[in-house]
């Protein structure tokens, strides 16, 4: 389990230390017919410092599986476009993960906490989990240095085109 100590991160010359926390997380089912949310929560490990545990399970195989998902920063005025916007294939990532250079970066620091490994199909009945979430901070902050605030992940998982899922996030970085 990695906890979220002090760490710096090196930003054209300066350095920014401090810490994260999960801020809030939410699951949104859009296509009950696919399956069902079994576990969307942020567990506390101590004042300072959490993890995230998502769980869902299919009711139909899944063959046609696609992610759109969005990096945003909180600022004046709500949530704001930061750094990347894709939608991707999940089936033909997996099948070449080398050739979605950023999301195969995101990926990384899933992995390990993660049952999502696999190209297509997606059996009925399979549990796709992130399970333990707390990513290694030094790890993220080298590959995307930022200033402190509050930044989010949001996600729509499509499956056969249709919106199924929409999985929303946001951590705090403070000093």
């Amino acid at each position: 389990m990695t906890t979220c100590s002090q760490t710096k991160a090196t930003q054209k010359g300066s350095s920014t230390t401090g810490s994260y926390k999960f801020n809030s997380l939410t699951c949104e089912l859009l296509a009950p017919e696919f399956g069902y949310v079994k576990e969307c929560q942020i567990k506390a490990i101590d004042r300072k410092h959490n993890m995230m545990n998502i769980e869902a399970v299919l009711n139909k195989t899944i063959s046609e599986f696609e992610i759109h998902f969005k990096l945003v920063k909180r600022e004046i005025g709500g949530w704001h476009p930061f750094l990347y916007d894709i939608r991707m294939d999940i089936c033909q990532f997996f099948k070449n993960r080398r050739k979605f250079f950023i999301p195969n970066v995101i990926y990384s620091f899933l992995q390990s906490f993660t049952n999502v490994n696999h190209t297509c199909p997606y059996l009925a009945g399979t549990e796709m989990r992130l399970w333990n979430w707390s990513p290694e901070e030094d790890g993220v902050l080298s590959k995307f240095p930022v200033d402190h605030g509050q930044y989010g992940l949001h996600t729509t998982w499509y499956v056969n085109k249709v919106a199924a899922l929409k999985i929303n996030g946001s951590v705090l970085f403070f000093k």
